[in-house]
Formats: structure tokens, C-alpha cells, sequence
């Protein structure tokens, strides 16, 4: 089941979504998309993590949680996504 959340953060979006590209596939993941919407997909011990995001405005993204390790709770993987953004 998808899970979704929205992101405020206080750089621009191109130098915040480079950050991220950055930590994501820098850890072994992918990450693909424009400033308006795109993928990823990250690893974690207990398996992959895959999403999508969708910009709302400049400082506000949304991040929906598409497939997860069963093991691995929701709430986890949103706060690891936001130390992302911070």
C-alpha cells in the first residue's frame, strides 16, 4: 500500500533534488526525474525502497512510498527521507 507526505525545505528545489540524487545513489540507488516529478529506488539492509515524488511548489515536495520491505515501517523510511531534504 502506497504511502504519501509532503517535504518543505528551504533551499531551492534543483539544488535540493541534486542533494538528494546525491545521497541516494551514492548509498547504491537510482534516481531519476525532472524538477516537477520523477523515481527513485533505495536500498536498505532489509531490502528496497521505491517511490516516486511530485513537486508542489518551490520549497514542497510530495514523496509517495510505493514499495517497501514489509519489515520495514512507514514512519522509518519517512524520517530517513527527510533527513534528506534537511
Amino acid at each position: 500500500m502506497a504511502h504519501s507526505f509532503n517535504v518543505k525545505f528551504s533551499e531551492g528545489i534543483a539544488t535540493t533534488l541534486k542533494k538528494v540524487e546525491s545521497y541516494i545513489t551514492g548509498s547504491g540507488g537510482t534516481f531519476s526525474g525532472t524538477e516537477e516529478c520523477g523515481t527513485f529506488h533505495g536500498k536498505t539492509p532489509a531490502g528496497m525502497i521505491k517511490g516516486q515524488y511530485s513537486s508542489v511548489s518551490e520549497n514542497e515536495i510530495m514523496i509517495t512510498i510505493t514499495d517497501k520491505p514489509f519489515i520495514v515501517p512507514h514512519s522509518m523510511i519517512e524520517t530517513e527521507i527527510r533527513r534528506y531534504f534537511g
